[in-house]
């Protein structure tokens, strides 16, 4: 059985966000463009979460907004 895996990402302002890549890259975007008026590209949320794996929990993605 093919186990799909998860990610969280969370943003400084408190919500978070847990499931499989595109949920999570997905939702992420929505967040920034409902909530704080910001753009991010899917490659930009990627490289958040994949930092998050590499140990920097609770990386902010508003970080990797697009100018």
């Amino acid at each position: 059985m093919d186990q799909v895996r998860q990610f969280t990402n969370r943003c400084a302002c408190g919500w978070e966000i847990s499931g499989s890549e595109d949920e999570v890259v997905d939702a992420t975007i929505d967040h920034g463009r409902r909530i704080h008026n910001m753009e991010a590209t899917r490659e930009q949320v990627l490289a958040v979460l994949r930092a998050g794996e590499a140990g920097v929990a609770g990386a902010d993605p508003r970080e990797a907004k697009a100018g």
